[in-house]
């Protein structure tokens, strides 16, 4: 940041009280002429530092996180005046770069940022390229694979909820400001899509002085909790058992408190935007939840949206030997999450007397 005449002009002060040649000029007057002198240079460096800064500024190099931080500060029909002909904000050329002329507008800015959330990645040419391959077949993986193509996801709030920008003219205007900033020649990928959908299961082994188990469910629990291969028996006894308690899981003083539940959706609400869904961190949370023993998490599944023009359901993937994957919308719909909980009472302390 430039400084100020003020601070350019006491900086040259101080440095003449540090040269006994200048003891001289002892006149106070602001009309005297080596203040005059100070002041004209103290302004002319001044210029000068302005234009440093604003080259400097329009002259940053266009990274990542540059087109991130001009998708969040996209304006989205912003009204210029009170005229209700002009209902956007115009895009001007100004100063070497386009902005948002703001003219006229309050303070209130936010209120017309749609992008609430954005990540911005491309991929690496050394993923994709084997130094042992032909030049025709490396240049063929480039394109392929979209090297050299800025991806932005991006999505908005809506209640407390992440959501995708589902107004088809909000996205529209969004790429087309976008490919009016982006740097020549580059090629930019934007996608604004529903949450992915997360189903898991688990085996929770629960203080049952804590948290509710039914008796007559805990049998259902334990046989489904197993990881070997049921006998007929055991089968027709989980086929026949019908449904079981829905206080299953609940805090014996609270009964509307579920502390495995609450665990798991507060731990996906706080994965950052584009971040990674890490099974272990997840476990750790819920180990902290009241009344858990010991939390196994035994199976994870995930696939992106279904779209609501396509009568096929999205395929399911099951992840549950990868320790961490990024979803592919950038986070979880959790109003769509599936979660199987077989709560079975810690006991094994009596195992053991």
């Amino acid at each position: 940041m430039a400084r100020t005449i003020a601070e350019i002009q006491n900086e040259i002060l101080i440095e003449k009280g540090k040269q006994s040649s200048l003891n001289g000029l002892d006149n106070n007057s602001k009309a005297s002429i080596w203040k005059l002198w100070v002041n004209i240079m103290a302004t002319a460096i001044w210029v000068h530092e302005k234009i440093v800064e604003k080259n400097a500024l329009i002259s940053r190099p266009h990274t990542l996180n540059w087109y991130r931080e001009q998708s969040l500060n996209f304006l989205y029909g912003a009204p210029l005046t009170s005229d209700a002909s002009k209902d956007v904000v115009p895009i001007i050329w100004k100063d070497g770069s386009y902005q948002f002329d703001t003219t006229g507008l309050d303070d209130d800015l936010e209120k017309y940022k749609i992008i609430k959330y954005c990540a911005v990645s491309e991929i690496d040419l050394e993923t994709v390229i084997n130094p042992s391959k032909d030049v025709e077949e490396i240049f063929s993986d480039y394109f392929h694979n979209k090297v050299g193509v800025v991806f932005i996801k991006v999505a908005t709030q809506k209640g407390d909820s992440i959501a995708r920008i589902d107004v088809p003219n909000e996205l529209f205007a969004f790429k087309e400001y976008i490919a009016k900033i982006k740097d020549a020649g580059n090629q930019v990928y934007i996608t604004s899509d529903d949450g992915d959908i997360l189903k898991l299961n688990l085996n929770i082994y629960v203080d049952p002085l804590s948290i509710y188990v039914d008796p007559q469910d805990i049998e259902y629990y334990q046989l489904k909790s197993l990881s070997r291969e049921l006998t007929a028996t055991e089968v027709d006894k989980i086929n026949n058992h019908g449904s079981v308690s829905d206080l299953n899981g609940s805090l014996i003083t609270k009964p509307d408190t579920f502390p495995v539940l609450d665990a798991i959706k507060n731990h996906l609400k706080n994965i950052e935007f584009n971040g990674a869904f890490v099974k272990t961190y997840l476990v750790d949370d819920i180990q902290k939840a009241e009344g858990v023993k010991i939390p196994v998490l035994k199976n994870v599944k995930t696939s992106i949206a279904k779209n609501p023009s396509d009568l096929e359901n999205p395929l399911i993937n099951d992840v549950s030997n990868i320790e961490y994957f990024i979803p592919r919308a950038g986070y979880f719909d959790l109003d769509a999450l599936e979660v199987e909980v077989n709560y079975i009472p810690y006991t094994f302390y009596r195992d053991k007397q």
